[in-house]
């Protein structure tokens, strides 16, 4: 056994053309990754954006409390997911508000949850006019508020955008900063405990038509965490793989997060059953026969109960055969691979992803 070892690296050590995984995460490093000195100027970035609403309330008394300890801002979406790719324009920052002496309440029956407070307010600012509609915090009022607040500590050059879900702050620096346009979706919310304590925690955003939405970024977070450590750290670089394949490929047919909840689901039955994916390849020929199962199933349910569903495209037939041959492609890359054919497999890869690895 040693021996044979021994000889497979000596084999591997001589060989001169590179393997498909080292052409797939070449390809990662030139064109996909963010690069860890722009995550830290993001990281810097958000902190400061972070503290500002954190002390609102100091300067104006009737801005809402951000909770510091039930619950605390946090950053979701695919930047804390590590799986955005380039370029790094929507990092989502969450905020929840003390909701102390409010209630989930729909067609004026209380529903079964506690929202989340620090029990520091004697009353709380978010039952003022500036906030409420009918005597209800209104979810368009709390994202034009917030956007008036923002616009006036950023300056002019930033764009400050209330997008109804959230509000886009898009940052500028100057010409030859990388970070340039860096661009933040800041989501105010309330964090919601249930009654029942085998439902999962969640969290209530603006849904964009003045209503409430279930969500909560921190499962998502969790889950991709634990499927990167399984699947020997390859996770997310496939998820990154079919994301840059997707946008530069695919005109971004497929929601982003579309794609990572199709696939997290996936690889999470591959850990059920003891699996790891073992290269970047089989992980991508995994990934796009999911992808086109995910989108023939079509819409796909929330982890999260109540929660709307995560809404599948709507493809034309030529995307759905551009679909097929991705799956066919990558299928015939990783049959490449195991016969150690590197430069077939890399050759697949290539017409895959329209660039030369």
């Amino acid at each position: 056994m040693v021996y044979q070892d021994t000889l497979r690296a000596a084999l591997l050590a001589t060989r001169t053309t590179p393997s498909v995984a080292t052409a797939l995460h070449g390809l990662l490093d030139r064109q996909i990754n963010i690069t860890k000195g722009i995550r830290g100027q993001a990281s810097d970035s958000q902190q400061h954006l972070r503290d500002f609403l954190a002390t609102e309330r100091t300067r104006d008394a009737t801005f809402p409390r951000v909770l510091s300890s039930a619950d605390a801002d946090f950053l979701g979406g695919s930047f804390a997911r590590h799986t955005k790719t380039w370029p790094l324009d929507d990092i989502d920052l969450y905020v929840p508000l003390d909701g102390e002496n409010l209630f989930y309440l729909s067609y004026g029956q209380r529903l079964p949850y506690t929202v989340l407070a620090d029990g520091v307010l004697l009353t709380n600012p978010l039952l003022l006019n500036r906030w409420t509609q009918w005597q209800y915090v209104s979810p368009s009022l709390l994202i034009s508020e917030f956007a008036n607040v923002l616009r006036r500590h950023y300056p002019e050059e930033t764009q400050v955008t209330p997008n109804g879900e959230c509000i886009s702050v898009r940052l500028t620096y100057g010409q030859t900063d990388e970070t340039d346009g860096l661009g933040y979706d800041i989501v105010p919310c309330f964090s919601l405990k249930p009654d029942d304590p085998k439902e999962t925690p969640f969290y209530l955003m603006p849904d964009g038509n003045n209503s409430w939405m279930r969500t909560n970024p921190r499962v998502d977070i969790k889950v991709a965490e634990v499927l990167h450590t399984f699947h020997r750290r390859l996770y997310r670089k496939v998820v990154k793989l079919v994301k840059y394949w997707n946008t530069s490929r695919f005109d971004g047919a497929f929601a982003s997060y579309y794609i990572e909840f199709a696939l997290s689901k996936h690889f999470l039955q591959l850990r059920a059953q003891q699996s790891p994916i073992a290269t970047l390849c089989e992980g991508l020929a995994v990934a796009f026969d999911v992808l086109q199962q995910a989108y023939t199933a079509g819409n796909q349910p929330s982890w999260i109960t109540g929660a709307p569903p995560v809404a599948a495209p709507s493809l034309d037939t030529l995307q759905a055969a551009r679909l097929n041959l991705a799956v066919l492609t990558c299928k015939l890359a990783r049959s490449y691979e195991l016969a150690d054919d590197q430069t077939a497999a890399i050759k697949e890869m290539s017409d895959l992803f329209g660039e030369s690895l």
